[in-house]
This record gives structure tokens, sequence and C-alpha cells, in this order.
């Protein structure tokens, strides 16, 4: 099991106003930050916390991080809140079929990092 995952961000202002903004919809909540640093901790057990670290010299790669949720009607409303706060090249939400049962919503912040708010329901829901 992941313990926690650090994500790489140029501008950490836009990255935290990005997540922030996120946290409570994607189960998460702030845990604290400093001028280099941005913590995220589970509101659920089981699941790993995040870091925003700030780094100048950062180049967004091919990663992607996805965040799970229970509902289509979940990912709906994180694709709103992630477009009022800084989500660029949102692609969706939507059925991706091409994954089975998989809908979802895939964008990017303000530093090119890819992201993704995902719900594994049953295709009639």
């Amino acid at each position: 099991m992941l313990h926690h995952v650090d994500i790489h961000v140029r501008n950490l202002g836009a990255a935290r106003a990005l997540f922030d903004g996120l946290a409570e919809a994607i189960g998460y909540r702030p845990l604290g930050h400093d001028d280099d640093f941005a913590g995220y901790e589970t509101i659920a057990a089981g699941r790993p916390r995040f870091g925003l670290i700030l780094d100048p010299e950062h180049r967004a790669g091919s990663m992607r991080v996805a965040f799970a949720v229970e509902t289509r009607a979940q990912v709906d409303a994180t694709a709103r809140v992630a477009a009022r706060n800084g989500a660029r090249e949102i692609e969706g939400p939507g059925l991706h079929p091409e994954y089975g049962d998989y809908y979802a919503v895939f964008f990017e912040d303000a530093d090119g990092n890819r992201f993704e708010i995902v719900a594994r329901e049953a295709a009639g829901a």
C-alpha cells in the first residue's frame, strides 16, 4: 500500500488553490503547509497522504495521479471545482469504455502535472 505521494510544482500557491478547493470533494483535508510544502491527509482510512513540494526547476512528465470517489455525481462536482480553481486541459467528465465501467475527468494543474478523478460504478448508474 502506498504511504504518500509527493507532487513537485513550480507554483505552490496555484497548486494549493487547486487542491485546497478539491480536497474535501476527493476525501482529503489540508494537513499543513509552509513556504516549500503543502500536505493533505485522507479523511477515510486506507488512502495515502499526498504533498505538494515547491520545485522551481520541475518539469511535468507523463505521470498521472488518480483520485477515487464513490459516484459519478462526485466526479461531475469535482470537475466544476477543478475548473474554478485553476485546472486546465480538462477532458470530461464522461464515460471511458476503453477502461471498462469508468467515469472520469482528466485535467492538469498550472505546472502541467496530470490528474484524474474517477468513479467506478455500474454502467446503469
